[in-house]
């Protein structure tokens, strides 16, 4: 007997949350004019706006698109300039190696793209002929890395297809404006917003209204101290007029309990009605608006999960020459085929780690046991990744050339490398930290030792004769 399998019900989501056709018109019109005035002057919009190659300008928004993935744009700035520089066409990039691609990446994190972009060059070049794909669908089809959002991005903005994006900015934009209070997270609230996207995108200018709606998110309806004084959308916006209404009601409360008190006065309501179905799934509880908060009670965010602790020993092996050793970290995984300090993972269940670290360094590195073992502690370095928090362990050992250093099998290789070879090649920012984090304590030695010198030459000053020392006093008779 076959049992009956309950199918997951649609979410009731009431007429609050959606848009009527006269409110896309008025949202398309005054999102772009405002954009037009005020939009940020970025290197991937302008050659967007101006390359008349579709193939240059796809590549360019691929890889910013790529870039921007969990970075800020002020930072992305840089690495776009220096990246179109050297590799301008994706010819040109599927040309190079990946350590190439990791050099120039080197900083950005999350080197996982870096090597998707390289991957994706290849394959445009020796499967598709050189021509990107035209529409949504076949980017996400074709390109390794890039998904609903990068493929929407980049078929919109340089490709001008009518397709909506939804991203962190959007979302945020969306929720406020349609009054979304259901967890931003939820499968049903993301498709949600993918179809109000594609609902209000406006078809002769798609990529300026989704950078338009990505440009508000982020300069103007931000998570904490939202402008909305300076908001094209206000006057549309759900979240505004209910804020302001749920300040009108503490005013009127508020004149009822001191009469004499001015009211305040506010800007009206353009929506006639804010309410929406009791039962409706996507409206924010009554219980948990917090007034304090205004438009920051959306959206509503699931508690976000506690980063995974871990600790590793990390030992700068300098050579007497000044070079340091470096190895190469597996091609998969986290941190894939970067380069790093020897590392030794250290877990709680280690009950005497230091005895580890010594014998992990003479079995596996080849350093003598004396070395080892009177290994210098530099310093404890904490860097986050987006799931870990990772904090090294830093020793440093100077060796002089005369042992045999060898690397376990976990490393595809290792090399000697001068300062600024290190600062040039493809190292992680958290092996950067390290690095500088070693600079400073030897400085600081340093200047330890220039100091007590300096308190050992002041002191030998004290000890010698003054002038009235040689003059012999005369005794009076």
């Amino acid at each position: 007997m076959v049992k009956n399998v309950r199918k997951a019900s649609l979410p009731v989501v009431g007429r609050l949350h959606h848009f009527t056709e006269n409110e896309v018109k008025v949202i398309r019109e005054k999102l772009l004019c405002w954009y037009d005035a005020h939009h940020r002057v970025l290197p991937w919009r302008s050659i967007a706006a101006t390359e008349p190659d579709r193939n240059k300008r796809a590549y360019a928004v691929w890889v910013s698109e790529i870039m921007l993935q969990q970075t800020q744009v002020s930072t992305v700035i840089d690495y776009f300039k220096k990246w179109m520089t050297k590799w301008p066409t994706v010819g040109d990039l599927a040309s190079s190696t990946l350590e190439e691609v990791n050099q120039v990446w080197a900083g950005l994190g999350y080197y996982s793209r870096a090597r998707r972009l390289h991957e994706g060059a290849l394959k445009v070049v020796k499967e598709l002929n050189g021509e990107f794909p035209n529409d949504r669908d076949s980017l996400i089809h074709h390109l390794p890395g890039v998904g609903r959002y990068s493929g929407s991005a980049v078929s919109s903005i340089a490709l001008g297809c009518a397709v909506g994006v939804v991203d962190g900015n959007v979302s945020r934009v969306l929720a406020r404006v349609r009054g979304i209070g259901a967890n931003i997270a939820a499968q049903s609230t993301v498709e949600h917003m993918w179809s109000l996207a594609d609902q209000i995108v406006d078809p002769e200018r798609p990529g300026d209204f989704n950078q338009a709606m990505m440009e508000l998110g982020a300069t103007v309806c931000t998570p904490k101290m939202a402008s909305c004084s300076a908001c094209p959308l206000r006057l549309q916006c759900v979240a505004y007029h209910k804020s302001v209404d749920e300040k009108e009601k503490a005013s009127i409360t508020n004149h009822f309990k001191n009469p004499e008190k001015k009211k305040q006065s506010l800007e009206p309501s353009g929506l006639p009605d804010i309410e929406c179905l009791t039962d409706c799934d996507l409206c924010l509880r009554k219980e948990d608006w917090d007034n304090s908060l205004g438009v920051q009670n959306y959206p509503r965010k699931a508690q976000k999960t506690q980063s995974r602790q871990e600790q590793s020993a990390v030992v700068i092996l300098e050579h007497t020459n000044g070079k340091v050793l470096l190895v190469q970290r597996p091609k998969t995984g986290l941190l894939a085929n970067l380069w790093e300090f020897p590392s030794i993972p250290l877990t709680e269940e280690m009950d005497h780690w230091n005895e580890v670290v010594t014998e992990c360094l003479v079995k596996e590195f080849g350093v003598p046991s004396s070395f080892a073992s009177s290994r210098t502690f530099v310093a404890d370095v904490i860097h986050i990744f987006s799931h870990i928090r990772q904090t090294y362990k830093v020793y440093k050992i100077l060796v002089d050339g005369q042992e045999k250093l060898t690397w376990p099998t976990r490393y595809q290789g290792g090399q000697w490398l001068t300062r600024e070879e290190f600062f040039t090649s493809a190292t992680s920012t958290a092996m950067k930290k390290v690095f500088r984090a070693a600079d400073t304590c030897g400085q600081k030695s340093k200047n330890k030792k220039n100091r007590m010198d300096l308190e050992g030459k002041s002191s030998e000053k004290k000890k010698q004769k003054t002038i009235s020392h040689f003059f012999k006093a005369v005794q009076r008779k």
